[in-house]
């Protein structure tokens, strides 16, 4: 069933001004008044879709890393032949363009570095189970976490650093790496 439009465009408009305060505050600074002010909304509004601010935050990766794991799952290479390899990073490169305001101040505020554990934890768990390897053979696990962690490393290291270069630039230099590992 597919949620009321006025409900999606009141979340939508709840999250764009918790970004926007987000983006001169930290977490712990920001309140459900701030946030209601900026929306022009009621407070009884934000609290029909959310617990509290630490709720909403946890709303919005949610759906960021629903959409990046969907992308993931679509494309990601089966089997030793990996052709599709470079498509898949293409494709999550472009979707982190196309967000790349909401994960630059994601990963900006993330001090805790729980975004990126949580990525880590999601594409190795993804990758170990499509590549049916198991947790408890070391060096592959290893393998797998290592290319994981590098990966997300470098981009977060373009995300942060060197947005200018374009993604299939990003994309190109990815594989590059990959294909020296195998």
């Amino acid at each position: 069933m597919n949620t009321d439009r006025r409900i999606n465009k009141t979340k939508k408009a709840i999250q764009k001004s918790f970004l926007n305060i987000l983006e001169n505050k930290n977490i712990t600074e920001v309140t459900v008044a701030d946030i209601v002010k900026d929306a022009d909304i009621a407070r009884s509004t934000f609290y029909l879709h959310y617990a509290d601010v630490y709720d909403l935050y946890e709303q919005i990766v949610i759906e960021l890393m629903d959409e990046l794991t969907d992308r993931f799952d679509k494309l990601y290479p089966k089997g030793p032949a990996a052709s599709n390899f470079m498509q898949l990073m293409e494709e999550l490169i472009n979707y982190i363009v196309e967000q790349k305001e909401l994960f630059y101040l994601l990963v900006k505020k993330n001090s805790e570095n729980k975004l990126i554990d949580n990525l880590t934890d999601i594409f190795t768990n993804r990758v170990l189970t499509i590549e049916k390897i198991d947790k408890n053979n070391k060096k592959e696990y290893y393998e797998v976490l290592f290319t994981v962690t590098g990966a997300i490393s470098l981009f977060i290291n373009w995300l942060m650093k060197d947005r200018e270069m374009k993604p299939s630039e990003l994309s190109n230099i990815l594989n590059d790496i990959i294909l020296k590992l195998d």
